[in-house]
């Protein structure tokens, strides 16, 4: 149960509250220009969300399953999981985004349901098996947030009467985004984050980040401490503590990834 949004300002602003039960969780860097969040189930780890050096973002989030999501074989049917390996690996460039989901039919992997914030520089998509796509035209507005109910089935309605899974943190983040005045600033994305943070109950928010396309840098924070942040930059490929700490800390980050529970240690 997570919550997720993108802002198209001056620079293109992405913001994600991670939100999970306790277990392992690891950072990865996939290639030299791709960073995955992983976390472990039933022995394995497996994606949550990524992004990589050219400034897109894409997540997995939990959604209530539909028959036509349901993974099937056929032509012209992709699973989603293949989808976030082409958009993140640029087989697919974003410009071209639009017309291959008009083309292809995407599904879910077996025994799963998610949807999908799909962000970048100059444009941003919510992908949602089984059901429609949205795009900045489509939602007339500069901004998207996605959480845990599907969006699509109810983007003509006013977002106040959204409804379903996690529509408080979805109306609350639409409303804070819509009436914001003045500079965006990684503060600003904290806050909102801040804002819709969950401490209880069975999904806690366990990693928060700002990624912003221009910079290739993501700011985030671990288990909703947001006085302490950390850093990766693509051009180091490295994690730093940069606010709220004694001691100014590194790591190197590779394709083995780094658990949070070593970055914890430091809080």
């Amino acid at each position: 149960m997570c919550t997720s949004f993108v802002v198209h300002l001056d620079k293109t602003y992405m913001g994600m509250n991670f939100d999970i039960s306790s277990r392992p969780i690891k950072i990865v860097l996939v290639g030299e220009n791709q960073l995955q969040v992983q976390q472990k189930e039933n022995g394995q780890f497996y994606l949550a969300f990524g992004l990589n050096d050219k400034g897109t973002f894409m997540n997995l989030l939990m959604v209530e399953p539909n028959e036509e999501g349901k993974y099937r074989r056929g032509k012209n049917c992709v699973h989603i999981m293949k989808l976030f390996d082409d958009v993140l690996s640029e087989r697919i460039a974003l410009p071209q985004l639009s017309e291959y989901l008009e083309n292809n039919t995407i599904v879910n992997v077996p025994n799963h349901s998610v949807h999908s914030l799909i962000a970048g520089k100059r444009e941003s998509y919510i992908v949602e098996p089984g059901r429609q796509k949205l795009d900045l035209n489509s939602v007339n507005q500069d901004f998207m947030v996605l959480t845990n109910f599907p969006v699509t089935d109810e983007s003509r309605a006013e977002y106040k009467e959204a409804s379903g899974p996690g529509n408080d943190r979805y109306i609350k983040v639409h409303e804070m985004i819509a009436n914001h005045i003045g500079p965006f600033n990684i503060e600003v994305g904290f806050k909102w984050l801040m804002d819709t943070v969950q401490h209880d109950g069975d999904y806690p928010t366990q990693f928060s980040m700002i990624f912003i396309s221009e910079e290739c840098k993501v700011y985030f924070t671990l288990n909703a401490d947001f006085e302490k942040v950390f850093e990766f930059s693509f051009n180091t490929k490295q994690i730093q503590s940069v606010k709220g700490f004694a001691n100014h800390n590194t790591w190197a980050l590779s394709n083995k990834g780094l658990l949070l529970s070593e970055l914890v240690k430091t809080l």
